[in-house]
């Protein structure tokens, strides 16, 4: 995952990886930073997963993060929307 690159920039990342207890590499600094560094500033992330470390990241990315509805069979979904380009980035 760490080896994708773009000259793109996306409005949206739908992220649907694993739970970190299954997949903690998909979860952590490094990698979120990078899946991030695609999108727009004003981009919107959303994941299903909504945890403490998780929020605390994507603040410390430069996003605004909130709780959404989330689909049928899923209570709630976290939106995070990029404010503005990270120094992290």
């Amino acid at each position: 995952m760490l080896d994708f690159n773009s000259k793109e920039l996306f409005d949206v990342v739908y992220f649907d990886a694993f739970a970190a207890v299954h997949q903690p590499e998909m979860w952590n600094l490094e990698s979120l930073k990078h899946i991030t560094k695609f999108l727009k500033p004003g981009g919107v992330f959303v994941t299903y997963a909504i945890t403490g470390d998780l929020k605390r990241i994507m603040k410390s990315l430069g996003f605004e993060i909130e709780k959404a509805p989330g689909a049928p069979g899923k209570r709630e979904m976290l939106r995070a929307v990029k404010m503005q380009i990270s120094s992290c980035a």
